[in-house]
């Protein structure tokens, strides 16, 4: 029995303090149109909704051409997603591909591959994630959406960057902005250490500082690329 308990108290974020909390830049907001999840006629179970993981104002900063995005996906019988991301004021498709979603809900995450055109810097793309509930009524196909931008590295963060582990990445990353990285360090040391105490908090308090703390517990699932 006591072990039982040492067990379940490793899974509970770690009452010490830290500083893992996101903060956001004063410069560069998300366009007034993004919004948040719209349902439908969702075919999608449970009490929690399709939600990004992305900041309040909806536009996650990265130093990658090529980032990698996260989204609580409930459980449902839909078998894919479409994943889009639209640039110059949403007149041109930039990249496009379908996923093929695990049969459990939890936390998702897709990286642009190397076969897709890089993000520009200083520049905003809209994206969509589209969870295909029904091919014939639309409207029962319930999304999310949100905005990326690619800025410049700063040579003091890269300096600092360069001389620590990933744990303290993540957290230079969160204090800096930064959101794909900061939650995207965090998510691969969660799945190589899944029952680490200190991953778990600060995971827990990553979340938490953007108002996500709500899915903070769910599972990270994998997911395929259907098609391009």
């Amino acid at each position: 029995m006591a072990q039982v308990a040492t067990s379940s108290a490793q899974l509970r974020p770690n009452p010490i303090k830290m500083s893992q909390g996101f903060r956001p830049r004063s410069s560069g907001t998300a366009p007034p149109t993004a919004g948040g999840a719209t349902r439908g006629g969702s075919c999608l179970k449970g009490d929690k909704q399709l939600t990004s993981l992305v900041p309040p104002d909806r536009l996650g900063l990265t130093y990658s051409g090529r980032p990698t995005f996260h989204w609580y996906v409930p459980k449902s019988p839909a078998k894919t997603a479409k994943f889009l991301v639209l640039e110059n004021e949403d007149t041109d498709v930039f990249y496009e591909t379908t996923l093929t979603l695990p049969e459990e809900g939890g936390i998702i995450s897709f990286t642009l591959p190397a076969n897709a055109p890089a993000l520009a810097s200083g520049k905003q793309y809209h994206w969509f994630l589209v969870v295909g509930c029904s091919e014939i009524d639309q409207s029962a196909n319930p999304s999310v959406e949100g905005w990326v931008e690619r800025i410049a590295p700063e040579a003091a963060i890269l300096s600092q960057l360069a001389k620590v582990d990933a744990m303290e990445q993540a957290r230079i990353y969160a204090e800096s902005g930064i959101w794909h990285e900061a939650v995207t360090t965090l998510a691969k040391l969660r799945q190589t250490n899944p029952q680490d105490a200190t991953t778990i908090a600060r995971w827990h308090e990553l979340l938490k500082s953007v108002k996500l703390e709500a899915i903070a517990a769910e599972p990270l699932l994998n997911v395929t690329l259907s098609q391009n």
